[in-house]
């Protein structure tokens, strides 16, 4: 997976990037208040402690960004492509992802509760040591996805493509699913034993 390119050109409050669309190579700090505007793009930005709900945006895009301890709960991304970016201690409660494409991404120590992964594709990217209960996948298409420690208890999975996936470190308790979604996944003894009550398998020690 590729490392954000990120350019920081000065310190700069994000209601004068957002009015301004000075969205491009800034560092973003601690801004807590709410603006309206249409669409935005940040591009090779690296952005802390942002709350994104308090902000009337009709759809965010990110290109080459780092973001740290933010808050994108119950926002809603749609046709929209994720290329280079990390997320790091970020709150995506309830997020919907709707076709949606995660490029050469990294999603790490995040809250992911709730959050629905529907016609994504998720290509060079990585999940650890996320939280993703209760959420839901449908339809989701991977290439060279690695999951590491995650929580996925609750969840749905439908008609998804997870061919090669390792998921034998993660947490997989109580999950639905359909054949397609589990074919060809890696996981470990414990999880192939849940698994075979979960498809009325019988096994013989």
């Amino acid at each position: 997976m590729k490392k954000p390119i990120i350019k920081i050109v000065d310190e700069i409050n994000i209601i004068e990037s957002l009015t301004k669309n000075i969205t491009n190579n800034v560092k973003i700090n601690d801004y807590d208040g709410s603006t309206v505007v249409g669409e935005v793009l940040f591009d090779s930005c690296e952005i802390e402690k942002v709350d994104f709900t308090k902000q009337k945006i009709k759809k965010l895009e990110f290109i080459d960004c780092i973001l740290t301890n933010c808050d994108l709960s119950n926002l809603e991304f749609m046709q929209v492509s994720f290329t280079r970016c990390e997320f790091k201690n970020c709150k995506l409660v309830g997020t919907n992802l709707i076709e949606v494409s995660l490029f050469d991404c990294l999603l790490e120590n995040c809250m992911c509760r709730y959050i629905n992964f529907s016609n994504v594709k998720i290509k060079n990217s990585q999940f650890q040591n996320n939280n993703f209960a209760d959420s839901n996948f449908l339809e989701v298409t991977t290439n060279n996805l690695i999951i590491d420690d995650c929580n996925f208890i609750n969840s749905q999975f439908y008609n998804n493509d997870f061919k090669n996936i390792d998921f034998s470190t993660s947490i997989l308790t109580s999950i639905t699913t359909d054949l397609k979604s589990i074919k060809k996944i890696f996981v470990n003894k414990e999880q192939a034993i849940d698994f075979s009550t979960l498809l009325d398998i019988q096994i013989k020690f």
